[in-house]
């Protein structure tokens, strides 16, 4: 049966808190106290905490933290129930490691519909952990030497496309150690991140301890986030990266990779051993200049031009150089353009949903999940899916309409 953790001072919402999820059909411990708390976790984990702030000994934000220092409860949902309600709380909430906030008194069906969530995200979380793969990953970076492009935006929505067609484990990798945005785009929370392994030698390092830092979102995406502060990447090694890229490929059918904007030696390790490079640029001189920059150090690394697309984001409403001009700069045709669309681009990013969750009929939309299915696998692309998804029916259709 389904166990949930309530830490919270005030008896009379235990009593709020039962009588709400008892159409769930969950059993239910109770602390009343953050110290308290972490004994019952300790104890007999759960599988859904829900916990105060404002309480005796220990604050709410305080729990979360330990708990998520401990690689039992790295994937645990955590809610946080509270009458502080301002934004800073709620900043403070997701830094300490909580998976939501929600204010104090509480609407009884919103309540439910969260823990619902959590816990629908606690068993797909549990159900791609056992599936099992027979090849390894293919692997996709995403990368400009400009930032500004929309270079995260893109790699969130491939991923996210690539996990909807296919319905097979996707991970996307925050490799922007000073100001990764993966986690915030997909309005997750930085429980553990890349940081949380620096610990380990590359000869320590195992499946066990990564799979204590990969987050999972509601739609079965894995992610593992950047470090929350830029000084944090510093702890850790190019050797501790390649280990742990070399036991991940064998865990997904997708690995998207958000670069840096630079050629350093992660950089340049994931650029060897991937797939497809993702290259994205805008219509201006400083974005094509970059652009060419980037293309003439992937020729000088031996990579064959077919390896690379470039990808023009149209981020000006007006004005831009227009394309056959970036094109014959460049030596080379643009694979896709994305039309203008910074207002909806901006809402994705501040509500944390990327856009093919939340308008999948948009044109932009359906261009970037046509290219996310034209970048699959040939081996996936050769091999319908025997119960195929909404998407890759939206896909394969347009596909053979072009």
């Amino acid at each position: 049966m389904t166990r949930i953790l309530i830490i919270d001072d005030e008896p009379m919402y235990h009593k709020m808190i039962a009588h709400a999820l008892h159409p769930l059909g969950v059993e239910l411990d109770h602390a009343e106290d953050g110290v308290q708390g972490l004994n019952a976790a300790n104890l007999i984990p759960p599988d859904l905490i829900i916990c105060d702030v404002m309480m005796p000994k220990m604050t709410g934000y305080e729990v979360v933290r330990r708990l998520r220092r401990d690689p039992r409860f790295a994937h645990t949902p955590i809610m946080i129930l509270t009458v502080q309600s301002d934004l800073e709380d709620k900043l403070e909430a997701f830094e300490a490691g909580a998976d939501v906030h929600l204010s104090k008194p509480f609407i009884p069906a919103e309540f439910v519909a969260q823990v619902t969530v959590l816990l629908r995200r606690v068993e797909l979380t549990k159900s791609i952990q056992v599936q099992r793969r027979t090849s390894d990953a293919h692997l996709i970076a995403v990368q400009s030497l400009r930032g500004g492009v929309g270079c995260s935006s893109m790699a969130i929505n491939l991923a996210y496309g690539l996990n909807m067609i296919w319905k097979r484990p996707t991970l996307i990798v925050d490799l922007d150690l000073t100001a990764g945005q993966v986690a915030l785009m997909l309005n997750a929370s930085q429980k553990r991140t890349w940081v949380d392994i620096a610990r380990f030698s590359p000869s320590e390092l195992d499946l066990e301890a990564l799979q204590t830092i990969i987050g999972s979102h509601e739609s079965g995406l894995a992610y593992i986030a950047a470090p929350t502060l830029p000084t944090d990447g510093e702890l850790l090694t190019p050797d501790l990266f390649k280990e742990a890229f070399a036991l991940l490929r064998g865990q997904y059918d997708y690995i998207i990779f958000d670069l840096p904007h630079a050629f350093n030696e992660i950089s340049v390790h994931v650029l060897d051993e991937t797939d497809t490079i993702v290259l994205t640029m805008s219509p201006e001189m400083a974005s094509v200049r970059a652009s060419f920059a980037a293309l003439n150090t992937y020729s000088r690394l031996g990579y064959p031009p077919e390896k690379v697309k470039l990808v023009l984001n149209w981020i000006f409403e007006r004005k831009g150089l227009a394309r056959k001009s970036i094109e014959s700069a460049l030596h080379r045709q643009v694979d896709l353009v994305v039309p203008f669309g910074q207002d909806m681009l901006v809402d994705a990013i501040n509500y944390g949903q990327p856009l093919l969750s939340t308008k999948p009929n948009e044109t932009i939309s359906m261009l970037l999940e046509d290219f996310a299915f034209s970048l699959s696998s040939v081996e996936h692309r050769n091999n319908p899916p025997l119960s195929p998804s909404q998407a890759w029916l939206r896909a394969s259709k347009r596909a053979k309409n072009d």
